[in-house]
């Protein structure tokens, strides 16, 4: 034989309507007639540790509420009543509830198997008032602020509580006084951000439920900072063209909604708004950029540019790849290599990395999205080309290598391969060919600004393999031979 054994929590509301006087007993009030006769001898009268409390409506509704938990062996049907009584005789059963009275409640339990009445609890309704739930609107807000008001019955003690909407964690604010009306400035906030706050009152004992969760959002706050920008020169046919990338610098505050360019070339002067690229004639020109949002520009960077110090072939990053350690890590590993050009003496001061979803706008990186990263190097304010690929969190780079193919002469190995989307869901943190023979190997990183490479000094007439490996795995085997010698 086994019992179900748990604990089962119960509450019961009473309105002042429902009650009705017991005609044998004029010192009780019921909600059903079945309840004013005596507690059967076959039932039990147990200690409860039973919370009262009584309420009225904003639309004057009263009611008394009483709680408790109770262990029980059966998952039975139970059903609960409360019985209310006075020490004298009772007028009238809707005068009970108010404020000034004392009144003593007495709980009662039934299922088909067991019965249990509580010992009555006495209760003084002054101290067992629940204030209504208040109502909380936002009043007004600045960039680091939200003015907050509520209105409340209660003139004991509120609490206001308040978080970011992305956030769960709650901040709660000292209690306050409560008053009729209350207003309150919830400070230190951040600019152009949503926050939800929510508030409580009590009198004496019990609090009111949390109101209703309002949202407000602060105001922004003009960027304090000027922007870093960047540019490089570019000759296409008979035009050259000036691209920009403008950057928010990372002790800015403020959020960004676009940059005003002055651009001076000569004794012309144009204004543009988001505009990253413009036709120019050689020669040197200064250009100002201002970052702005809704409430105003910022300080300005100034940037001249030396037609002397044009340079048309600043290299690109290379071996550039990109790794994902979701979801022990919710982050990406971009690499790359510096680039190597003999040709330019410029140092690379720093790189640039830029990302942003291939399909609509985004703050936060999706795992389900997929992005586009790009790295620029950088000299000075001039940057390089870019080299980019897409990437999810999930997967890191979104490329992998497809048909390959050799080609042999007598002492070497050429092998080529292409580049595409990958075609199935799977993550790859590096690929690799490998030439074999015997026990002797050959390998050879492949990156995705390559798509061929040579193997020299082999022996004539011999067979090799190449094997494509993607994270050691076999993707792809060619054998090979290499020719015998030279045709007469």
């Amino acid at each position: 034989m086994s019992l179900l054994i748990g604990v089962f929590s119960y509450g019961v509301t009473v309105r002042d309507f429902q009650l009705e006087i017991c005609k044998e007993n004029t010192r009780v009030c019921v909600t059903s007639p079945a309840d004013c006769d005596p507690r059967p001898p076959s039932s039990t009268q147990n200690t409860l540790n039973m919370s009262c409390y009584y309420q009225e409506s904003p639309d004057r509704q009263i009611s008394m509420t009483c709680e408790w938990s109770l262990d029980s062996n059966s998952d039975t049907e139970t059903t609960a009543s409360l019985i209310f009584s006075r020490d004298h005789e009772i007028i009238s059963c809707q005068g009970i509830f108010n404020s000034a009275s004392f009144v003593n409640v007495t709980a009662r339990i039934k299922n088909h198997m067991t019965e249990i009445w509580s010992e009555p609890h006495s209760i003084f309704l002054f101290e067992a008032v629940k204030p209504p739930t208040p109502v909380l609107t936002v009043l007004s807000s600045t960039e680091d602020s939200l003015v907050v008001s509520w209105a409340s019955t209660s003139d004991g003690t509120c609490q206001l509580r308040y978080r970011l909407d992305s956030e769960d964690m709650w901040t709660q604010v000292p209690d306050l006084s409560a008053n009729l009306t209350l207003n309150y400035t919830i400070k230190g906030l951040l600019p152009f951000t949503v926050y939800r706050a929510a508030v409580a009152c009590r009198e004496q004992i019990f609090w009111s439920n949390w109101s209703s969760e309002i949202r407000g959002r602060t105001l922004d706050r003009v960027p304090s900072r000027p922007p870093e920008v960047f540019y490089r020169l570019e000759k296409k046919g008979g035009s050259l063209e000036l691209h920009l990338i403008m950057l928010k610098s990372l002790e800015t505050e403020g959020r960004i909604l676009g940059y005003q360019m002055s651009y001076k070339e000569g004794g012309r002067i144009q204004n543009t708004t988001d505009v990253t690229r413009l036709v120019v004639e050689e020669g040197n020109c200064s250009i100002t950029v201002r970052a702005f949002n809704t409430a105003g520009y910022g300080p300005a960077a100034h940037l001249i540019i030396m037609w002397a110090l044009f340079s048309a072939a600043l290299p690109s990053v290379r071996n550039m790849w990109i790794s994902s350690s979701y979801p022990g890590k919710k982050e990406l590993l971009v690499q790359w290599k510096i680039p190597i050009n003999p040709g330019h003496t410029l140092p690379v001061s720093y790189f640039l990395i830029q990302w942003h979803p291939e399909t609509s706008p985004s703050t936060n990186v999706d795992p389900n999205k997929e992005y586009l990263i790009s790295v620029f190097p950088v000299y000075n304010q001039q940057y390089g080309s870019s080299q980019s690929l897409p990437a999810s969190l999930q997967y890191g780079a979104l490329m992998e290598v497809v048909n390959l193919r050799v080609s042999v002469t007598k002492t070497s190995v050429t092998i080529m391969w292409e580049w595409q989307r990958k075609s199935e869901p799977v993550r790859v943190s590096r690929y690799e060919a490998v030439l074999r023979k015997d026990s002797d190997k050959q390998s050879l990183p492949l990156w995705p600004n390559d798509q061929q490479h040579t193997f020299y000094n082999l022996m004539p007439n011999a067979q090799y393999s190449v094997t494509l490996l993607a994270d050691n795995d076999s993707k792809s085997i060619v054998q090979v031979t290499t020719d015998f010698g030279e045709f007469h």
